[in-house]
């Protein structure tokens, strides 16, 4: 795994709303940290860079925690912003943040996924970074009950289809699922979504919104190699949407030493 080839990515744009909280999700306190603190946890280590994609109202409070409390990272370039003027869905928010990727890989977290663990993002960086394949896209999976995502595959095991609850899939009872945790090729990840954006019905048919997990389908049709290492525990998945949430997540979180260490 080689820091200087990858960048990190992390839509931001959410407003704590629905945790009571009138700051940028991304600041919402976990544990005694911000949720960002976590996800620099594993992204610094590993990452040349990060770019938060963020809403316009954010952006100053955000680049003002991270001079505040990284300010020799701050300094030295290792964030950017890019702001999404209007929150149109996850594939949108990624789009915006390629723009401002130089590095030939792209490590894409969700903004919210505070538990998982330094050693599941460096195996997948080094399992992407390192195929003899050069896979298109590597994220870790794991199969769950009342799956919120599932990825059908095909009788050679290849993915070939995704549902989504939130969009109104009918889903199954047990699922295979993602963890919020992308690895890409920078330039493949904006040719699918650009070619993503062409499709007829590119839009959630619940949300309306321009999703980012459809390009794993799309890409496996097109031939392209994608590697889902099963590195990864069912409580790395569980991100911040509700103040139970962040309560459980506080929990676990304070129990079992998850974060910059493990």
């Amino acid at each position: 795994m080689t820091p200087s080839l990858w960048t990190g990515l992390v839509p931001a744009a959410g407003r704590g709303s629905r945790l009571g909280f009138d700051q940028p999700k991304v600041l919402f306190p976990v544990a005694g940290r911000p949720i960002l603190e976590w996800l620099l946890d594993f992204l610094m280590p590993t990452c040349s860079r990060v770019v938060l994609v963020l809403s316009p109202s954010g952006r100053q409070v955000v680049e003002d925690y991270l001079a505040g409390h990284h300010p020799a990272e701050y300094a030295a370039g290792r964030f950017r912003i890019a702001l999404q003027e209007v929150p149109r869905g996850m594939g949108d928010a990624v789009e915006v943040g390629l723009q401002a990727v130089e590095t030939p890989h792209v490590a894409i977290v969700w903004g919210d996924q505070v538990a998982l663990r330094r050693s599941s993002v460096e195996a997948c960086l080094s399992e992407h970074e390192s195929s003899p394949a050069q896979p298109a896209l590597t994220f870790p999976t794991l199969w769950r009950e009342r799956p919120y995502i599932h990825f059908g595959r095909d009788s050679e095991g290849r993915i070939d289809s995704l549902l989504q609850a939130r969009e109104g899939d009918k889903m199954p009872e047990r699922g295979e699922s993602d963890t919020g945790f992308f690895c890409g090729r920078a330039e493949t990840v904006r040719s699918l979504l650009t070619e993503l954006r062409q499709a007829p019905a590119m839009k959630g048919s619940a949300t309306e919104e321009f999703n980012f997990l459809p390009v794993i389908p799309l890409a496996a049709r097109q031939g392209r190699t994608i590697l889902t290492p099963s590195v990864v525990t069912l409580e790395e998945t569980m991100g911040v949407n509700s103040r139970e949430d962040a309560a459980w997540l506080e929990s676990y979180l304070n129990k079992s030493s998850v974060g910059s260490t493990t």
